[in-house]
């Protein structure tokens, strides 16, 4: 009696167990937001308090990525498969850019009343992370061998990355309020995309897209003091990846 889920020869080959590696780039798009609060009753000028917002949007620039998986597949089909895979990765190079603030040509910028300019720079540094596929096997395509499948791909990665921002706001003396920030921090990114699987049931190579968002923010200071204004940072990142991959399939054999 056949229940229906057994898979023909070519897909008990890729069923079972899988490992990869990929090597990647992740274009990325990031807003840098800077807002610089005064608690009321901090400056004459503004007795209410005061609150200045800016933001600055990087070039597009990006990251390299290296990454390995281990996973499993299950046919629920002849043509159709789900798998799921842990997947860690490690990063090289950082966005940068450089805040102008609030004020324009050769103004001195007004401590108490413009959004503190200065550079900074965005590093991604590893991450680990599930990702969910729904596969499906043509019939056709027999050109890209018997491990030829197309897929959708979801999931959530754990990350840490590192910012540093540099703030000067012009002031002299005890106006003066500048100095750079580095911080490391943990942001949960998520990603969609599609793939193409080519090769032998056993020796594949992966080509995928994938587009991910994930934000990370930071404040310093607390707005009681001209010399201590409240500045609030988030960056709000948007990538697209592009990555060549290798999988290996270890059947688990009926």
């Amino acid at each position: 009696m056949s229940w229906g889920f057994a898979p023909v020869a070519w897909a008990n080959d890729t069923e079972g167990l899988f490992a990869g590696v990929r090597f990647g780039h992740e274009i990325a798009e990031i807003e840098y937001t800077k807002t610089v609060h005064y608690n009321p009753g901090v400056l004459a000028s503004h007795p209410d308090g005061s609150v200045v917002a800016g933001s600055d949007r990087a070039p597009r620039d990006g990251f390299n990525a290296f990454s390995a998986n281990l996973g499993y597949r299950t046919f629920v089909s002849d043509q159709v498969y789900l798998s799921g895979e842990v997947e860690g990765t490690v990063y090289a190079n950082a966005v940068q850019g450089f805040f102008e603030g609030t004020y324009t040509g050769h103004e001195r910028p007004i401590p108490s009343q413009h959004v503190f300019p200065g550079a900074w720079k965005m590093e991604k540094n590893h991450s680990i992370g599930f990702n969910a596929r729904l596969g499906y096997v043509p019939r056709g395509l027999a050109f890209l061998g018997e491990g030829r499948s197309v897929y959708l791909i979801s999931g959530v990665k754990w990350l840490d990355a590192t910012f540093e921002a540099a703030i000067d706001n012009g002031g002299v003396g005890a106006d003066a309020i500048r100095g750079v920030t580095r911080k490391t921090r943990d942001a949960v990114p998520w990603l969609i995309g599609g793939g193409l699987e080519f090769g032998s049931s056993k020796n594949r190579v992966d080509v995928r897209i994938h587009y991910s968002s994930w934000s990370m923010d930071y404040a310093s200071g607390d707005g009681a003091t001209e010399a201590s204004a409240y500045v609030p940072s988030t960056f709000d990142v948007d990538e697209v990846g592009v990555s060549l991959g290798y999988a290996r399939s270890f059947s688990l054999g009926m």
